[in-house]
């Protein structure tokens, strides 16, 4: 414990160093990320080896388990560029000139490596096995959080309710399951890990545009899919275990739970024909009521050509999506089919048209109370 304490030490003067003496002064930062931190993690590395060679206890390793992590790995980097179909593409920030590539990796790459052996010195110092886990997931959860421009994600409950759920829970599944896996499969395997999820916006110039939502998933998913398939690994390996002990603890187990959660996020996210659309005033009541959530069969260019007036219809208005009933079918100046709407609770219509361009569906059907989360969440972030 006195050589982890050490450890902490010093890790606690970086950290202090790297607040209040480089970010106030970013005009160096260049110079920081490419030569004084990778020495500064250098010397850090090296004192908690020294501090750590004459621990009694040993990490456990395998190459089997590495290999299991690959295949995690690969198939998550191909499911997050599939999702680019999906939510379109952005290009990375980082420059792809061959220098400023060798940099960024030397930079980003050189840190990984170098963290992830100081974590495993922290885990084998420590007697106390769950207590040592715990603490060296904070520590380095705390570490690595950006800390430039850090008060202004808390200037409301919208930006901290987003930076909680999109930055902060990410970073600490991502820091326990790397610790995880110094514990259980050795250093190799946290960083190979961390490489695949850090890199490829450095190799390559588009990547997937996820908004706050989607990355807040899938930074706590990943590691906890990594988590569930790594104890497995473990668990087989045990001898001790019955054939029908083993069974318990297959990923086969989870498979059904993980398809139904991602079916379930994709129709919620509406890339079905039918989306569920929580409604969010009173302007439709009695025929359905805030907190009540409708079912939104989207239309093709045909089907909204064939709407007619008492349709209830989801259409985008300004920035906005409303959900009225069609008042009546008119035209717009050009001649082309356009309706007035009106909500069942308003006493006039709505003053804009909609246009066939803007009609997003049309309600097949409506569920009672169910849409009060997604009514609260937006009462949040709003």
């Amino acid at each position: 414990m006195k050589k982890n304490l050490i450890i902490y030490g010093i890790l606690a003067l970086y950290l202090l160093f790297n607040i209040f003496v480089i970010i106030p002064n970013r005009s160096e930062m260049n110079l920081y990320n490419e030569l004084i931190n990778p020495l500064m993690w250098i010397v850090m590395c090296v004192v908690a080896i020294f501090l750590g060679k004459d621990s009694g206890l040993r990490v456990r390793s395998g190459v089997n388990k590495t290999q299991s992590l690959l295949i995690v790995l690969i198939i998550y980097i191909i499911l997050y560029f599939l999702s680019g179909l999906i939510f379109g593409f952005e290009r990375t920030p980082y420059s792809k000139d061959i220098l400023s590539v060798l940099l960024n990796l030397w930079s980003f790459g050189s840190i990984i490596i170098l963290q992830e052996y100081v974590r495993l010195q922290l885990v084998k110092n420590e007697n106390k096995k769950m207590y040592s886990l715990i603490l060296t997931t904070l520590v380095f959860f705390v570490l690595n959080l950006n800390y430039s421009n850090f008060l202004d994600n808390f200037t409301d409950f919208k930006t901290i309710f987003i930076y909680v759920s999109s930055v902060l829970l990410p970073a600490i599944a991502e820091s326990a399951i790397l610790t995880y896996l110094v514990y259980t499969s050795g250093v190799k395997a946290s960083i190979i890990y961390r490489l695949f999820v850090t890199i490829p916006p450095f190799l390559i110039p588009i990547v997937p545009s996820l908004d706050w939502f989607v990355t807040a998933v899938v930074g706590v998913v990943l590691p906890l899919a990594v988590y569930i398939y790594i104890n497995y690994v473990n668990v087989v390996k045990n001898e001790r275990l019955s054939r029908g002990e083993r069974k318990r603890y297959s990923p086969v187990v989870y498979i059904p739970v993980f398809a139904l959660i991602a079916v379930f996020a994709a129709f919620v996210m509406g890339l079905f024909k039918y989306q569920p659309v929580a409604v969010l005033s009173g302007s439709m009541s009695p025929t359905f009521n805030r907190g009540d959530a409708v079912i939104i069969n989207k239309l093709t260019k045909q089907e909204k050509n064939e709407l007619k007036k008492g349709d209830i219809i989801q259409f985008i208005s300004g920035t906005r999506y409303v959900v009225h009933r069609i008042y009546k079918v008119t035209n717009d100046e050009y001649g082309n089919k356009a309706f007035i709407t009106k909500g069942d609770h308003n006493n006039a219509p709505d003053s804009d048209q909609v246009s066939l361009d803007n009609v997003i569906g049309k309600v097949s059907f409506s569920v009672p109370l169910i849409g009060y989360p997604s009514v609260w969440l937006t009462g949040v972030i709003s």
